[in-house]
């Protein structure tokens, strides 16, 4: 079993516990009673450098990346440093991250929000837009084209946009119904990265939307090299999180340009 099945099976018994105290349909009703939030793909069909910054903890392959992840804090700063957008992880076992953290961010900052997260039933979904998302993420490794396309589907009627990630040619078949595509340098199957990997498969990712470099970004000559394949945004955690100060780091990397 690889990591992406671990994780996966592992979220499976949380979500039935989850399901037990609410069930689908009554989280369902709650989530379509909401306005639907706003937009988390206009920014990147405009010029400039468009970085999602993303709060994290932890991840299977580099262990503890930041010991206190302050939400508020982190969010109202990242924002004020130019931050496009922030992806917060919510898998808790893998990655100790929470749905509380999301909500944390929808309450200290107006920018959109993407649920960062192993996404594989409705019910997630739902959870994601009550708790102050603007989108989710959808993996193509480990969603058959049927499941990508309802899941896009229901995250749509609830007025959610979805950025579908792929590692592979064949898995930009899958996510062409997403409404902006994330290439990850990181396999999550053994969690190895390569930008030059990302970058030929960024080059082929005409799907005619904003395509989104994931992972792997340390420097603002990796933005540039990305940005060159044809990238309009940029995904960052670790670097940022494992920064003193994540806010100064990310102006550092925006001043280049």
């Amino acid at each position: 079993m690889n990591i992406l099945q671990e994780i996966t099976q592992r979220n499976r018994v949380s979500l039935q516990e989850r399901k037990s105290k609410i069930p689908f349909a009554t989280l369902s009703l709650r989530a379509e009673e909401l306005p639907a939030p706003q937009s988390f793909t206009d920014v990147f069909n405009s010029p400039g450098i468009h970085v999602i910054a993303e709060l994290k903890s932890a991840s299977p392959s580099k262990g503890v990346i930041r010991e206190s992840l302050q939400i508020p804090q982190l969010a109202r700063s990242l924002e004020a440093s130019g931050a496009t957008a922030l992806s917060v992880l919510t898998e808790p076992f893998f990655f100790s991250g929470s749905l509380h953290n999301l909500e944390l961010a929808s309450q200290s900052c107006t920018l959109p929000l993407l649920r960062k997260d192993f996404i594989f039933d409705p019910y997630q979904v739902a959870e994601a837009k009550l708790c102050g998302a603007s989108a989710i993420l959808l993996i193509a490794a480990m969603l058959s084209m049927e499941e990508f396309r309802a899941l896009s589907e229901y995250a749509h009627s609830l007025g959610l946009q979805v950025l579908g990630e792929a590692h592979t040619e064949q898995e930009l078949e899958i996510v062409q119904t997403a409404d902006l595509i994330g290439i990850n340098a990181r396999n999550l199957r053994d969690f190895s990265t390569s930008l030059t990997g990302s970058a030929a498969l960024i080059a082929k990712a005409d799907l005619g939307k904003p395509v989104i470099a994931e992972s792997a970004v340390k420097t603002a000559e990796d933005i540039r090299f990305l940005q060159a394949a044809g990238a309009k945004g940029f995904l960052i955690g670790e670097t940022l999180m494992r920064a003193p100060s994540p806010a100064e780091k990310l102006k550092e990397l925006l001043s280049c340009f």
